[in-house]
């Protein structure tokens, strides 16, 4: 959407030209919709944009509560530096695309960081409709399922599935810088126990494991 948005201003008015005073060969505006700086500007665009998608996609809240890796963010900032660099300095005519002004560049980044503000917003509202009704129509068939295994005599085991393995493994590695913090500022020490409280810390971790495992047994008594 924020492409064709982009292609409508660029296309439909003289906005950008106005304000920045950028140019088409020196028109302040395309040739034609099968333009090549045209075409230029529309893939700076989207490998920016599309690219960013994944900062927002990969974490649970706000994008920025949740460190991506050195790997990832490393990736992210040479590939958009490898399609700076194209959309300058391009001019292949088997790819039907002219370089562009720095100009046309900066405004290409600056309209992707406005609209990528409000992505985290849309993955709210996201979660808060169509995935939250998702997700209770699965539990619900999950609930269904049951009920008929248990009328059949069939025990229903419950454990934990490899995706949900991969993902909570996933999810620990984005917040490992946590717990180096954590033991940077002297929390991950060794800790003195008196032997009555380490008693009492045992006793209230055993009645916790029976009460889960009596809620969900993994095997019907012989």
């Amino acid at each position: 959407m924020t492409f064709v948005v982009l292609y409508s201003i660029i296309y439909q008015t003289t906005f950008f030209y106005d304000k920045f005073g950028v140019t088409f060969n020196g028109s302040p505006t395309p040739s034609g919709p099968n333009d090549r700086q045209l075409h230029t500007i529309i893939y700076l665009q989207v490998a920016i944009i599309s690219q960013a998608l994944i900062f927002v996609t990969r974490s649970h809240g706000f994008f920025f509560m949740e460190r991506p890796s050195v790997a990832l963010m490393s990736a992210f900032c040479l590939a958009q530096l490898v399609s700076s660099i194209i959309a300058a300095y391009g001019d292949w005519g088997f790819t039907d695309i002219q370089g562009i002004s720095g100009g046309w560049i900066g405004i290409v980044w600056v309209w992707n960081i406005v609209w990528f503000s409000p992505l985290d917003w849309i993955k709210f509202a996201m979660k808060a409709t169509i995935i939250k009704r998702m997700r209770e129509r699965h539990d619900r068939k999950t609930a269904e399922a049951a009920a008929r295994a248990s009328e059949g005599g069939v025990p229903i085991t419950r454990t934990q599935s490899r995706a949900a393995s991969i993902h909570e493994s996933m999810y620990s590695n984005r917040v490992s810088f946590i717990r180096r913090a954590v033991r940077k500022v002297g929390f991950g020490r060794k800790v003195s126990m008196k032997p009555e409280e380490l008693h009492r810390f045992s006793s209230i971790q055993a009645q916790r494991t029976g009460a889960t495992l009596a809620r969900n047994p993994s095997r019907t008594a012989a």
